[in-house]
């Protein structure tokens, strides 16, 4: 680019040197106007001379009218092409017109014209052609060219004028030497001319390329020491070394690093370096590998420094080659990593100490959920069992207060629960067939008894295009329907509370189209303000501190109902007028259940199916270490007629086992000695007949449960516990197919 820029620059200045030159030489010019037109006036007449001079001048005018203008033109930063092709074509102009003047001069004058005086004058434009050569060839060559075609031409337009008559008895051998010795001069003053224009240029061209390759090498100097000054300055120590591998050069970085002072490895084998730098043995050897190789290499590097600190360093090393393919130098770039490695290993502290942080707090749940949970159990089934005696008005309504505060408090413990589960990515979504009207029936039917005892109206709408089975969640489902709708009844204290459920996409002809299952909850409650709708769904958040102590809660539901919808797939939104009223919408994708799949809660039993069910003479163990929960599992199954054993931690369990097997044992997770999976694992290791084992615990996370399958039990039941929930799970694993006694139908009927 530089190279072309020069070769722009002297262009443009060649031709303002020519249209110059040009114009300093018009007054000489003119001079040898005047005189031919005298000429050709005396030889033609007023008329026809005057015509002929005035084409010499209008041609010379033009020339001089654009020459002039050129090089202002170029200072005002002009195309120098087309400035040059109007040079050009103004040159050629005054070229025609002194064509058609000598033509003219020649046509009148007729056998008289002396076309070797014509042959002279066109001599001197030939001169002037081969002058400007070197500045504007194309137009030089076009006039000489002209010029020397002009007397031909003449010569030929004259013989077929006038035949044979065409001897020209004026021109005798004195003059034809002449003009033959003029011709000769103009053709050796051209040919010198073009000579000196060829040797010209080949001696500009030769100094362009010289100029060219100074340029080149200055350049290529000037890398080579800004390369110089990087690799003196870098931070990254570089070695150079010989194809013997004896090191000749290092920079500052290089003592930096490792300690060693220059003139303590000049010289030096590079397989030194290990020694030098106390490098692990292992290290040194993949070294002294790499270096002895041909290819490139990068290895890492422990070693130590001088004062015996130790560092990481990455070394690659790189061959240098010549054009036969041979080794010049190698190169070895060596740069300290001490940081990264580091940072890195801080890193994997940090992560650890997250993990085990995250370890610690699920660990910490779930004894916490065990913790609470087992007490709860205690305080719940005793206050059921409480209310099933005869007691004052006054002493029911204090039972009802635990039973409700127990739940309420049960209630926030499962939140909390399945916040730390969602937050922690365990909780799953596990699709199944269900009944879509019933599971919104049970769902309200659950908080009917709220919403009666507030007076309020609690509506359910199903539309009629609803399918009667889906395909989805349905224990998420409820688990949304019922924060929302619990959280209507709370904060509805007059008024009514409607649910309307519905689908999109069920009419759809496309199958790929996605089927929604939507529904809402619109209340007339207390509402909420529009500042506080954008942060309903965070995670501790009410609308106001005041509805906090004035309804109670933790404003974890909604922050639950967001975070499940969205693992679903779906869609929460709210709206809401204060002191009016609010309406949720749920919007979650469903698909239509595989053909023939029915509802789990079809294929599985209830509590309350007692046909064909008899319990009599069953063997039942629980290992439970609280007496408490012992008190309670035996109040609640004392009516069935079923012989009841406890044992108090899993050696006992393990024990009672082996001497008399069960047909089931409820087995507590968290016991003392022996925890409930370590005696699960030794009574499916021993030879007994083996009984059914169902977890009896606190702990409700997806892990706890995998781990107790994982043992070998066959169920799961989580505290606190119900009566139904011991009945339901004898009568699905050890329930006999006989007649239901009298006695069983009271006992699960109580």
């Amino acid at each position: 680019m530089r190279h072309t820029a020069k070769v722009a620059a002297r262009q443009r200045s060649l031709l303002a040197q020519y249209a110059s030159e040009r114009v300093r030489a018009f007054k000489q010019r003119a001079v040898i106007y005047c005189l031919g037109a005298l000429m050709v006036i005396l030889a033609t007449g007023p008329v026809f001379g005057s015509c002929a001079t005035a084409m010499l001048i209008f041609g010379e005018a033009v020339d001089m009218w654009v020459l002039r203008r050129i090089p202002a033109r170029l200072r005002a930063g002009e195309s120098q092409i087309l400035l040059t092709r109007a040079a050009i074509t103004s040159g050629a102009f005054q070229s025609i017109c002194m064509f058609l003047a000598t033509t003219l001069y020649v046509v009148v004058v007729g056998k008289d014209a002396s076309i070797m005086g014509v042959a002279g004058v066109l001599g001197m434009g030939i001169v002037n052609g081969a002058l400007i050569l070197p500045t504007i060839p194309k137009l030089a060559i076009f006039k000489m060219g002209l010029f020397v075609f002009t007397p031909l031409f003449l010569l030929v337009l004259q013989a077929i004028r006038f035949g044979g008559e065409m001897a020209m008895p004026h021109l005798n051998v004195p003059e034809l030497m002449v003009v033959i010795s003029m011709g000769y001069m103009c053709f050796s003053f051209v040919k010198s001319g073009v000579d000196n224009f060829r040797k010209t240029e080949a001696l500009q061209n030769s100094q362009e390329s010289l100029t060219a390759a100074n340029d080149a090498l200055s350049k290529h100097r000037n890398e080579l020491q800004r390369l110089s000054m990087v690799a003196r300055k870098t931070n990254d120590a570089v070695i150079l070394s010989n194809p013997k591998h004896e090191i000749e050069w290092v920079n500052e970085a290089f003592t930096t690093l490792t300690g060693i002072p220059a003139k303590d490895i000049i010289g030096k084998p590079t397989s030194l370096l290990a020694q030098l730098t106390n490098a692990d043995t292992d290290i040194a050897q993949k070294v002294a590998k790499a270096i002895r190789g041909d290819n490139d290499a990068k290895i890492e590097v422990r070693h130590k420094i001088a004062d015996g600190r130790e560092r990481w360093g990455e070394m690659q090393m790189l061959s240098v080659k010549n054009a036969d393919d041979a080794v010049d130098f190698y190169v070895t770039i060596a740069r300290d990593i001490t940081a990264t490695k580091e940072h890195a290993m801080s890193m994997r502290k940090a992560r650890k100490a997250a993990e085990d942080a995250a370890r610690t707090k699920t660990d910490f749940l779930a004894n916490m959920s065990h913790e609470i949970r087992t007490p709860m159990t205690g305080i719940i089934g005793m206050a059921d069992l409480l209310s099933e005696t005869e007691q004052s008005p006054e002493q029911a309504d204090y039972t009802q207060t635990i039973i409700g505060s127990s739940r309420s408090l049960l209630t926030i413990i499962n939140d909390i629960l399945d916040l730390s589960k969602l937050d922690a990515g365990k909780l799953q979504i596990t699709n199944n067939t269900f009944d879509t009207r019933t599971c919104f029936e049970e769902t309200l039917r659950l908080l009917e008894p709220s919403a009666y005892n507030k007076g309020l109206g609690l509506n359910l709408t199903v539309a009629e295009d609803v399918p009667k089975h889906l395909f989805a969640d349905d224990v998420r489902v409820r688990q949304i329907a019922t924060n929302i709708i619990g959280n209507a009844t709370k904060f509805t204290e007059f008024g009514k509370i409607d649910v309307k459920v519905w689908m999109d996409g069920v009419e759809a002809t496309d199958s790929m189209t996605p089927m929604t299952l939507n529904f809402s909850v619109e209340d007339t409650g207390i509402g909420i303000p529009e500042d506080k709708l954008s942060a309903i769904f965070e995670e501790f958040t009410q609308a106001e501190t005041s509805t906090t102590r004035r309804f109670g809660g933790t404003g974890l539901g909604l922050s639950i109902c967001r975070i499940l919808t969205e693992r679903m797939g779906g869609e929460i939104s709210v709206t809401s007028v204060y002191g009016q009223g609010s309406r949720f919408l749920v919007s979650l994708p469903v698909e239509l259940p595989p053909h023939g799949a029915l509802p789990d809660d079809v294929k599985t039993p209830l509590a309350t199916d007692y046909d064909a069910i008899d319990l009599t003479g069953l063997n039942v163990l629980v290992a439970e270490d609280n007496k408490t929960n012992r008190v309670l599992i035996a109040k609640l199954l004392e009516k069935l007629p079923i012989t009841l054993r406890f044992a108090e931690d899993g050696f006992e369990a393990v024990d009672a086992t082996l001497e008399t097997p069960p047909d089931l044992i409820f087995m507590d997770m968290s016991m003392p000695k022996m925890s409930g999976i370590e005696a699960t694992e030794a009574i499916r290791a021993s030879d007994v007949i083996q009984p059914h084992i169902v977890a009896l615990t606190a702990n409700a996370f997806e892990n706890e449960k995998r781990a107790c399958l994982a043992a070998g039990m066959d169920d799961f039941l989580t505290k606190p516990i119900r009566r139904a929930d011991l009945v339901t799970c004898l009568q699905r694993h050890v329930a006999r197919q006989n007649a239901p006694t009298s006695a069983v139908q009271t006992a699960l009927q109580a």
